[in-house]
């Protein structure tokens, strides 16, 4: 049976829900340490990314979601627009790449705790032991909440979205004062904003931008649980966009005012920024106040995730493209419960493997696990993104969809081939940038090795499920045609 039918979801969102669950799911200063890590050449490339890769991933969005009103989002899109097999490849892909992410953003907040209390306790940023007992914690505590339900799960993310508020407004308020009062760290003069020294390491940080730029899927995932979700969707992701291209290209101009590029830390890097700006204007321990917001932020990008990708593989479960018991609910709080505690196991895992072993047998470092965990999230996250705008040419010359009444991409045809031409253009760029090695990579060649067999590795596992799950359907479908 479609539990989908049989237990229908609570429509428990509005657009304040789906605005803030956008910004929690989509906005992180980790994002814009990273990109600071461009220098100068930061700002050019935020808006680069925006224009040329977030316009063209609302655009496909708000349409696609206002034409069909499954569960789902871009699995369902991928499926209708080209068959089951394609739509699991989207669909694992969905599901795998937040494996990888919700450790590498614990992995983020982990240090940034660690400045409350004072630098004595910095040291334990580097202890695997440390990182992994913060990471499961928040993890499992947050796929807890999710089981309950988004109803309750929502409060969580929208308190801890004041996070995402709290951070941007101290880095950027204080980059701006600090800038007035004592100049910048960084130059940023027309000239400086062409990438120069390590040109082609600059340029793959592009990649992070884009990253950084996705996730507006999200509140599609729980289209079923939003009211008014034609009005609802367009508007809260549109204006969600406008906040994190702010945050992103201010957030990182603000890094630059206190850090210079060849001094920056990532995974501390904001706060780090805060304290010597605060200091510089004569005030003391916003440092440690920025580190408890960025962890109030790491925590509410996982709670948002967990809850959004769990209901992918519910519906790849319940259209037997996956094990169907992934399409359960929960009797009492009807949340996908088997598919958020499958995916809090998986992820744990491989959480655990990139932390303590790696491919070639050896240990490997805190901040080198940080950066095969990051990469890996977009390389695999990034295969579904190839699929939206295809999907999106494809699906245009199909029947309207069952659902009517919703947002359109302006201009006719030109305006939607121009939006899928950008859109996949940058997301395939963005995706061959990652095989450029992050800058002080000990080892290039275990990094490399590390990113294509791991990746390719879970993806023959995923066909593996996919081969079994469709021989278990042919065979209950042959099973149940009446003999003579």
């Amino acid at each position: 049976m479609d539990q989908r039918n049989s237990l229908p979801f609570i429509r428990s969102l509005g657009l304040a829900d789906v605005f803030l669950m956008t910004i929690a799911a989509t906005i992180s200063p980790q994002l814009a340490a990273r990109g600071a890590r461009a220098g100068a050449s930061s700002v050019l490339l935020w808006l680069l990314a925006a224009v040329f890769f977030l316009v063209p991933h609302l655009l496909a969005v708000a349409d696609l979601s206002g034409r069909y009103a499954e569960q789902g989002g871009i699995y369902v899109w991928t499926r209708r627009a080209f068959g089951p097999l394609h739509g699991f490849v989207c669909a694992w892909c969905l599901w795998l790449n937040n494996l990888f992410f919700f450790p590498a953003v614990l992995l983020f907040a982990a240090p940034n705790l660690l400045a409350v209390f004072g630098p004595r306790f910095m040291p334990l940023a580097d202890s695997p032991v440390y990182s992994a007992v913060f990471v499961l914690t928040l993890l499992w505590f947050a796929i807890g909440v999710n089981v309950i339900g988004l109803g309750a799960a929502r409060w969580l993310q929208n308190l801890a979205t004041a996070g995402v508020w709290g951070t941007s407004s101290l880095l950027i308020g204080l980059g701006a004062g600090a800038w007035a009062t004592g100049g910048s760290a960084t130059s940023f003069a027309p000239a400086q904003l062409l990438p120069r020294e390590d040109a082609l390491g600059t340029v793959a940080l592009w990649s992070a931008m884009c990253f950084a730029f996705s996730g507006y899927e999200v509140a599609a995932n729980a289209r079923e649980e939003i009211r008014e979700p034609n009005r609802a969707i367009p508007l809260g992701v549109f204006l969600a966009a406008v906040v994190a291209t702010l945050v992103y290209v201010a957030g990182s101009a603000s890094i630059l005012v206190a850090v210079p590029r060849e001094a920056l830390s990532e995974r501390s890097g904001v706060a780090d920024a805060v304290e010597l700006m605060s200091q510089r204007l004569g005030v003391s321990g916003l440092g440690a106040l920025t580190g408890a917001c960025l962890a109030l932020v790491g925590f509410a990008l996982t709670t948002s995730w967990v809850a959004g990708s769990a209901r992918v593989p519910f519906a790849a479960g319940a259209d037997q493209v996956m094990p169907s018991s992934l399409a359960s609910l929960h009797p009492r709080f009807r949340t996908p419960h088997v598919a958020l505690v499958t995916q809090g196991v998986a992820s744990s895992v491989l959480f655990l493997m990139s932390l303590f072993l790696t491919v070639g047998g050896s240990r490997t470092s805190v901040r080198e696990a940080y950066d095969l965990l990051f990469n890996l999230t977009i390389l695999i996250y990034f295969v579904p993104y190839i699929y939206l705008f295809l999907a999106l040419v494809r699906l245009r010359g199909h029947p309207t969809g069952d659902a009517s009444g919703g947002f359109r991409i302006p201009g006719g045809r030109p305006g939607l081939w121009l939006t899928a031409a950008s859109g996949f253009l940058a997301t395939a760029l963005s995706m061959a940038l990652l095989f450029v090695p992050p800058p002080e990579t000990p080892n290039v060649w275990r990094y490399e090795a590390n990113l294509i067999l791991q990746s390719a590795g879970l993806m023959g596992v995923g066909f593996l499920f996919y081969a079994r799950a469709r021989g278990h359907r042919t065979a209950r479908e042959t099973s149940e045609v009446p003999h003579e």
